[in-house]
């Protein structure tokens, strides 16, 4: 569902940032899925107990006050999840080791935020939807799904992972044309948020552009 519970014109209006919500119910807790491009683009997923649904102060988001302007009520989350997606690095690996040193000067980077959001639902199944970023600046797109598999089915690709009722998969596609080297790659730059047993925790990464790369 895009921008829940919005009458704000900027929510009806095309080019603006949008916030789209879907959940899912196993046993007595709810799933909630939380995509925004506000600002830098955010995926979040979060556990409650059935019956509970976030607060979105859509005044507060697109006035850039974005501290408790999503919450859920007279509830505390079981669990959550937050990726960031800061910016896509192009650079050249002229090794072909598939290693991105900090100090590479053929570096180039692309920021991700206030992108314009296309999106997509695979069988008009709001439980899965799959999010299309166009990237102009290198004539590409980026393609964001959420997948939610569940204990009865294993991604083809990497049967070894574990599965549960509640586990969710994120995909992360680039296609890109705009590149001229002959070992040109890409990487994404990411914060994640999870809770944890000692509270809220926080971590940075850099993820190079496939599973399959060395390094």
């Amino acid at each position: 569902m895009k921008n829940p519970g919005c009458d704000l014109a900027e929510c009806q209006t095309s080019g603006y940032p949008v916030i789209f919500y879907g959940n899912h119910s196993i046993d007595d807790d709810t799933i909630h899925i939380l995509y925004s491009s506000f600002d830098e683009l955010t995926i979040s997923i979060i556990q409650t107990k059935k019956g509970y649904g976030p607060r979105i102060n859509y005044t507060a988001l697109f006035n850039k006050n974005y501290s408790n302007a999503i919450v859920f009520e007279n509830t505390t989350p079981l669990n959550s999840f937050s990726l960031i997606i800061r910016r896509l690095m192009k650079f050249n690996d002229k090794d072909d080791t598939g290693r991105l040193n900090k100090d590479d000067n053929s570096i180039e980077s692309y920021w991700l935020n206030e992108l314009k959001t296309n999106i997509a639902r695979r069988g008009n199944n709001t439980n899965q939807p799959s999010f299309q970023l166009p990237l102009d600046i290198i004539n590409g797109l980026l393609t964001i799904d959420i997948n939610y598999p569940g204990e009865s089915m294993r991604d083809a690709k990497f049967p070894k992972l574990h599965s549960t009722s509640k586990s969710y998969f994120l995909n992360i596609a680039l296609k890109a044309n705009n590149y001229t080297l002959p070992n040109t790659r890409f990487a994404l730059e990411f914060y994640i948020i999870q809770l944890g047993i000692e509270g809220t925790q926080f971590s940075s990464s850099r993820y190079i552009d496939d599973q399959y790369t060395p390094g």
